[in-house]
């Protein structure tokens, strides 16, 4: 598993992510139309249907980042980490006296 397939099903995901997004405001939208005009909030199937629909490709989308993760975790555990040396570093410049 490399970077590139990461960062591929991370996008996919992203992408269908704001799908679903769109899909549940356009919804949420109509739902307080109807209750402003008749006191009920009910729901259109059709834009219920999209929301369904968007939420599975999302839910396919995420599985596939999560098995990408996990393959990227997999692989770096055999991996030794490094020690790491926590070193207080101060950056300092001294001034020329006289220029």
């Amino acid at each position: 598993m490399n970077d590139r397939e990461v960062i591929s099903a991370a996008l996919r995901w992203h992408t269908a992510h704001e799908a679903r997004l769109a899909h549940t405001t356009a919804s949420n939208r109509f739902k307080s139309e109807q209750k402003k005009r008749d006191g009920f909030g009910g729901s259109e199937y059709n834009l219920s249907q999209k929301v369904t629909a968007a939420k599975r490709v999302e839910l396919a989308a995420l599985r596939k980042l999560a098995k990408a993760c996990q393959a990227v975790r997999t692989e770096q555990e055999r991996v030794a980490d490094a020690d790491v040396i926590d070193v207080p570093a101060r950056l300092t410049y001294t001034f020329p006296v006289g220029e």
